[in-house]
């Protein structure tokens, strides 16, 4: 799965290309100088109600925790300077950093600091920074990402392989049935009844050699 793709359908747009920031009512000079854009700034995506903020940067260029600190001081500052901004309010509290490694697993615990950012850390193949391939259980950590319906679908196999244990015998399954209920009825009462008369025994052995 590619993660600007996954970004794209989901509605969020890259502020860094054309003028989207303008068009969102961002200056991007709030967050970084133009002539120097970080390195390990891959991408700003801003949600299509413009109440999400996701910084995407490269976790492979520098330690965790330093990379975090830098742009916690980075966002605050674009805060400070645009706290007047009706625009940037609605993003206060949901500014994202999701920071991507391919080497060596990082130190995951800033996950658990929600100063100023929220972080998400996740692995992934940078060979084309611009197209980041990751795994469907690493997509997962993403929360706007639906999971499709038919995951929880039944496998349809393994739902074959049951009913071919059930007995075809209609009598047999009623019998079981009536035995079930029975059984459910005698614990309730204390009692576990799981015995068989004779006729009804030598159905389901049958059953079971079959």
């Amino acid at each position: 799965m590619i993660l600007q793709e996954e970004f794209k359908k989901n509605g969020y747009k890259n502020l860094l290309i054309g003028d989207i920031a303008s068009e969102y009512e961002i200056n991007l000079e709030d967050v970084f100088d133009l002539e120097q854009k970080p390195e390990a700034l891959l991408s700003i995506f801003i949600s299509d109600q413009k109440d999400e903020l996701f910084f995407l940067l490269d976790g492979d260029l520098e330690k965790i925790d330093s990379l975090c600190d830098y742009w916690d001081d980075r966002i605050r500052v674009f805060m400070i300077i645009n706290g007047k901004s009706k625009a940037i309010h609605k993003l206060k509290y949901n500014i994202v950093q999701l920071i991507v490694y391919s080497e060596e697993t990082p130190d995951r615990s800033r996950e658990g600091n929600l100063l100023i950012s929220r972080k998400i850390i996740i692995k992934g193949d940078m060979t084309d920074k611009d197209r980041i391939v990751i795994d469907d259980e690493e997509v997962i950590e993403l929360p706007f990402h639906m999971i499709p319906a038919d995951a929880f679908a039944p496998d349809a196999e393994q739902m074959k392989q049951l009913s071919q244990l059930l007995p075809e015998d209609e009598e047999l399954l009623a019998i079981m049935e009536n035995k079930r209920k029975r059984v459910n009825r005698n614990k309730k009462e204390g009692v576990l009844d799981k015995s068989f008369g004779e006729q009804d025994f030598e159905k389901i052995k049958e059953w079971l050699k079959g």
